[in-house]
Order: structure tokens, then C-alpha cells, then sequence
């Protein structure tokens, strides 16, 4: 019986440590990458440089600040209402995918060139930015 007990208190434990992470922890303490300092450089040049060679490129840019200028190809909203830009030649095979940090509605449309500061999370079939802001 005591051994019931111990394990159900264990269980809460994990449980109310998992529940104050998710909810208050990871609310108030998150990384904030406008206040960085950041590598600047062109969408372009961005995906070349995975391209020509991913591990250096990850050396260079992976869970850095950047601040990548380019021409928008297309706008849309992820499942959580973040605005998604994408970055690039229309041509190109890889761009740069950007969310941005805030929900809020954006007077950009294609082909407006604008600088997005954010977090570089790698490279899937596009370079990914993450918690990105319009400059």
C-alpha cells in the first residue's frame, strides 16, 4: 500500500512539474533574438550557403540570430495563426521560409523586398526562420 502511495506521489510530482513548464516556465522564459546581435544576409545568399554545404552553413547559422532581406514570394498563416513568409527567387529550388512571431496581420504583399529578424532553425527543403519580426 505504501508503495501505491509513493508512486502516486511520484506521478504528481512529474506531472505538476511537466504542467508548470509548459504553462508558466516556457510563457516567461523564452529567448528573445531581437535583442541579439545578428548576422546579416540576403535570402539568397542564405539558401546557397545550405545548399553548397549544410554542416558549415549549420556551423555558421543554426540557432543564431539573422537578419534576412529578400523579395516575398508568398504569404499565408501556419495551424497556430502565425503569419508564414516566404522568401526567395520564384524559381529557386530552395528558399527561405519565415514565421513571424506575432499574429497580427501584415501590410506587405509578393514581391515587396523587405529584412525579417529571427531565429535560424536549419535547413528542411527550405532555410527555416523562426519568431521572426519585420524590420
Amino acid at each position: 500500500m505504501k508503495k501505491l502511495i509513493y508512486v502516486f506521489v511520484f506521478l504528481a510530482i512529474v506531472a505538476g512539474g511537466i504542467y508548470y513548464y509548459s504553462f508558466v516556465y516556457s510563457k516567461t522564459h523564452h529567448r528573445n533574438a531581437q535583442a541579439e546581435s545578428s548576422v546579416l544576409i540576403s535570402s539568397d545568399a542564405l539558401t546557397a550557403e545550405y545548399q553548397a554545404n549544410e554542416q558549415t552553413a549549420n556551423a555558421k547559422f543554426l540557432n543564431k540570430a539573422v537578419e534576412v532581406t529578400g523579395s516575398i514570394l508568398s504569404i499565408s498563416k501556419d495551424q497556430a495563426g502565425h503569419t508564414t513568409i516566404l522568401m526567395g527567387k520564384p524559381d529557386a529550388f530552395s528558399n527561405v521560409s519565415i514565421t513571424l512571431a506575432s499574429t497580427d496581420p501584415i501590410t506587405h504583399k509578393a514581391g515587396d523586398i523587405i529584412t525579417v529578424k529571427g531565429v535560424c532553425t536549419g535547413n528542411l527543403s527550405d532555410v527555416i526562420i523562426n519568431e521572426g519580426v519585420i524590420k
